[in-house]
């Protein structure tokens, strides 16, 4: 069998018909879709059931331990293709997806290979939700997110791999509720493993629509990214360290009653959020929304990131 899709799933009823066909429609490369269940009870288990019946390759596994790092390791190992592949089920993938990276992994030019994120948003909120999600300013030089280029990079989003990277990596640390897929990939950098990004492969990625909702996935990537350096200390960038240090800054700010310059930063970092908000090609609400969208993303990051090292810390004493 050439490829294995495996999806998480957990309460998902609403969108496993839909996605089983677009799927079984996307090419006619040889595959099976392993759904990888954490004990869903609404039903959504029935739909995979009756999805199975339709089509002849359809494969549900439990996953006990709930989280998308055991629900990968679950699977994978049951898992009959030479490539193996991870998506989500509240994502578009274009119809050569999987194709297009087969070939690259059938040439031999890469490891693992996945496309760029298109980050899309429901209303007001979520438009500027998205948009943020797709600048630097917002999420800094994550490849995938911000740069369409065809080029070797520390991460990609819903990758297709080659099977034997797990002969080579290991699997999924299943420590890790958040950041899993970024640790597995940059422990395959450290091993010489290559993962190439597709720029052609357009990933429609629908972000949360709600600040709360944002507040929450960042703290908790935040949260577990510590943890990730332990594992792989050369996977460290910049971007990783910034919110942290900003969150530092804010509770510093009383000294700015000693000296206005220390003021400066703050108004540079105010002026930043105008000046991507002004410029996006969003609706005036979505753009007026915008600027309050950086410092919920970069605090709730950092947040996480302070509260991850000193549980962490703890941890290891």
């Amino acid at each position: 069998m050439k490829l294995s899709v495996i999806i998480p799933t957990y309460n998902e009823v609403d969108n496993i018909g839909k996605l089983v066909q677009s799927l079984n429609e996307m090419d006619d490369l040889d595959k099976e879709i392993i759904f990888s269940d954490g004990g869903s009870d609404d039903g959504t288990r029935q739909k995979i059931a009756e999805a199975a019946e339709i089509y002849g390759n359809i494969v549900l596994v439990d996953n006990p331990g709930r989280y998308v790092s055991h629900a990968f390791n679950h699977a994978c190992k049951v898992a009959k293709g030479s490539y193996i592949a991870l998506i989500g089920a509240h994502s578009v993938y274009p119809a050569d997806y999987f194709r297009v990276c087969a070939e690259h992994l059938d040439a031999g030019t890469c490891d693992a290979a996945g496309g760029f994120l298109l980050h899309r948003g429901r209303g007001a909120t979520g438009e500027a939700i998205a948009c943020a999600m797709s600048t630097k300013f917002g999420v800094g030089d994550t490849e995938f997110r911000t740069e369409p280029e065809k080029k070797y990079v520390d991460s990609v989003a819903f990758a297709v791999y080659n099977r034997r990277v797990f002969d080579v990596a290991g699997y999924f640390d299943e420590e890790l509720v958040r950041d899993q897929d970024d640790e597995f990939h940059y422990r395959m950098n450290s091993l010489g493993l290559r993962i190439l990004l597709i720029p052609e492969l357009r990933v429609t990625y629908f972000v949360r629509n709600t600040l709360r909702g944002l507040a929450s996935q960042y703290y908790q990537y935040g949260l577990y990214k510590p943890l990730v350096f332990r594992r792989v200390i050369s996977s460290v960038r910049p971007r990783h360290l910034v919110p942290s240090l900003f969150v530092v800054y804010l509770v510093s700010l009383p000294l700015a009653l000693l000296n206005k310059v220390w003021l400066l930063p703050l108004v540079l970092y105010c002026l930043l959020a105008l000046f991507f908000s002004a410029t996006s090609s969003l609706s005036l609400s979505a753009r007026l929304i915008t600027p309050f969208i950086f410092p919920v993303l970069h605090i709730s990051y950092g947040i996480g990131f302070l509260t991850g090292l000193m549980k962490f810390r703890k941890q290891a004493h």
